[in-house]
């Protein structure tokens, strides 16, 4: 009977070792687990606020794109108003221009008209003055010695071709040099020209005390009254002076539709270029 005694007494402190070991494992065991708990939490929470943060700067980065293309969609808005303002404005420029273009042709018909209106008249006056060219050259005396004067403007015998109404059409050419052309003096023909620079009187001849007087035959283009071809009918006796006036004759610009050749009397004496 003792022996039984000592065994269960030797047996009972392993057993309470082993009791308290246990109870120490248990809560070191808890203790790794709540800190790995903690860790993964830890990170969790990490990677939330990272994810929150990446969230929030692409919420950003959308709300500055957005504003961009607003602010792009504006500045094509206001493009297109710009764009229907200019439109507006070009409308109202053609419908000006259009208008300003019918009133010209208005003129332009009218200045047709006074331009038939006055060949007309210069017709009269021409048929009205051959009979009395004579009785006036017979009555009236010679007041210039040196050389006669001119002879009085009159138009072409036969009128210009008609015209084809064409709106702007230009008038008919005027016939080449050669056909027959009226006698105007100096005085009426630069009347009739917008642009009649006189002839120069070269120095070296008028030094040398050349003189003359002669003819210059030009043809005019009726449709724009530019000097198509100017040549001596009639010689100067020099053919310096000659050239010099074909020169200047060439240069003229007459009012379009009222001539289209007319022979121009020309004289240098030692006062210049006279007519």
């Amino acid at each position: 009977m003792p022996r039984p005694k000592s065994t269960i007494s030797a047996v009972t402190p392993k057993i309470i070792l082993a009791l308290a070991f246990l109870c120490l494992m248990i809560p070191a065991i808890f203790g790794l687990l709540g800190s790995y708990r903690v860790d993964a939490l830890r990170a969790d929470v990490a990677k939330a606020n990272a994810a929150w943060e990446a969230a929030e700067h692409r919420r950003v980065a959308q709300e500055a794109e957005l504003k961009t293309r607003e602010m792009a969609v504006a500045g094509e808005e206001a493009k297109i108003v710009e764009a229907e303002n200019r439109a507006a404005t070009a409308g109202a420029e053609l419908a000006q221009s259009q208008k300003e273009k019918t009133e010209l042709r208005a003129k332009l018909e009218e200045k047709q008209n006074e331009i038939g209106s006055l060949q007309k008249r210069i017709e009269e006056a021409g048929t009205a003055a051959k009979p009395s060219e004579n009785p006036t050259a017979a009555s009236t005396p010679k007041k210039q010695s040196i050389s006669p004067p001119p002879p009085e403007p009159v138009e072409e015998t036969t009128p210009p071709p008609p015209q084809p109404k064409r709106g702007k059409t230009s008038p008919a050419k005027a016939p080449e040099v050669g056909a027959s052309a009226a006698t105007i003096s100096f005085s009426s023909a630069k009347a009739l020209a917008t642009f009649a620079p006189l002839p120069k009187y070269p120095l070296k001849v008028r030094s040398d005390g050349v003189t003359g007087s002669g003819v210059c035959v030009v043809s005019v283009d009726q449709a724009s009254g530019r000097v198509t071809g100017a040549s001596m009918e009639q010689s100067t006796g020099d053919s310096t002076l000659d050239k010099s006036a074909v020169r200047a004759f060439r240069k003229w610009q007459f009012k379009p539709g009222t001539v289209s050749k007319i022979r121009i009397p020309i004289e240098f004496t030692m006062t210049g270029a006279s007519h």
